[in-house]
């Protein structure tokens, strides 16, 4: 669940933080005509917006973990174990490699047939 919180906001807010890297692109353009170097003022005012996202990516995505309740569903029953049942008066030998009888899944040799 934090997983798809954190990329779900990472993404998101990855994409206006590359908008927004556009836009600063256009607009340090016009500093050049302020007498300041466009390529300084666009790594200064590119490293400002990187340390803010940083910034805004932490606290997104603690908030959001922060509303969300999580609920836990109950476990489904377990599904009954059928036995083999013997109808009275027959009576089977378990082989080796046979379920062994208690229901427990495994093979009669690694269960109840392990110590003979």
């Amino acid at each position: 669940m934090a997983k798809l919180v954190a990329l779900r906001t990472l993404d998101m807010l990855w994409v206006e933080h590359l908008e927004n890297m556009d836009y600063l692109r256009d607009s340090v353009r016009l500093r050049a005509y302020g007498q300041q170097d466009p390529l300084v003022e666009y790594k200064n005012e590119g490293h400002k917006m990187f340390q803010n996202l940083l910034r805004m990516i932490e606290t997104s995505i603690v908030q959001t973990l922060l509303k969300v309740s999580l609920t836990k569903e109950p476990a489904p029953p377990p599904p009954p174990v059928a036995m083999n049942v013997i109808p009275s008066g027959q009576s089977k030998k378990t082989g080796r490699n046979d379920p062994c009888p208690c229901g427990s899944g495994k093979k009669y040799k690694r269960c109840h047939g392990k110590n003979t």
